[in-house]
C-alpha cells in the first residue's frame, strides 16, 4: 500500500484521496473486464487535458464505482524503503493495458480538466499494471467465470468442493494436520 499512498502522493497531488479510493477499486475487481472498467475510466478523468463531456461521463462512472461497493479493509503497517521496491518484468498485462489506456477517449477540447495529472496514469501502466493480477482480485475467487470451457467447467467444480470445506488450510490424508 505504501507505493500506492507514494504514487498517488507525487503523480496526483491535490487529487490524493481520490486516486487511492480508485486503486482502492482496483484491488477489488475479480474479472479483467471489471479492471479495465476503473482503468479506461481513470485514464479519461486523470489524462484528460481539458473537460468536456467524457470527462464528466467517467467521472460519474467512478462515483457510482465507489459508492456502489464497500471499502476494502487494509491495515497500515510500517515498511521500510527496501519493502517499496518492486523488481518488474515484463507480463501480458503491459501490452494488455497500454492498448487500453490508447483506446480511453480523452476530452482535448473545453475548458481545463481540474483532475488532470499528467504523469499519473503513465506511471501506474509502469509499475502497478502489469502485475495487477496479483494485487487484484483476479485470481481469488472461482476461477470458471472467466471463461466456459472444459477446464473452466473443472476449476468452477474444484472452487465448489474447495468453499464446502470448514478450514482454511489444506489436510494431510495421514495425520490431518494443517499446512
Amino acid at each position: 500500500m505504501k507505493n500506492a499512498k507514494d504514487l498517488c502522493k507525487k503523480h496526483a497531488g491535490k487529487h490524493y484521496l481520490l486516486c487511492m479510493h480508485v486503486l482502492g477499486l482496483m484491488t477489488q475487481a475479480t474479472t479483467l473486464k471489471e479492471l479495465e472498467e476503473v482503468v479506461v475510466s481513470a485514464t479519461v478523468v486523470f489524462s484528460s487535458p481539458a473537460s468536456h463531456e467524457n470527462v464528466e461521463k467517467y467521472f460519474q462512472n467512478l462515483q457510482v464505482l465507489l459508492t456502489s461497493t464497500a471499502p476494502p479493509v487494509v491495515k497500515d503497517i510500517d515498511t521500510t524503503e527496501e519493502d517499496s521496491v518492486v523488481e518488474s518484468s515484463a507480463t501480458p498485462f503491459d501490452d494488455h493495458f497500454k492498448k487500453v489506456i490508447q483506446q480511453a477517449p480523452l476530452d482535448t477540447q473545453g475548458e481545463p480538466n481540474d483532475y488532470y495529472c499528467s504523469t499519473f496514469i503513465p506511471k501506474l501502466l509502469k509499475h502497478f499494471l502489469p502485475q495487477s493480477v496479483l494485487w487484484s482480485g483476479l485470481l481469488l475467487g472461482d476461477l470458471g467465470r472467466h471463461g466456459t470451457g472444459p477446464v473452466y467447467g473443472m476449476l468452477s467444480k474444484k472452487y465448489s468442493r474447495a468453499a464446502q470445506n470448514s478450514t482454511q488450510c489444506a489436510r494431510i490424508r495421514s495425520g490431518g494436520a494443517c499446512l
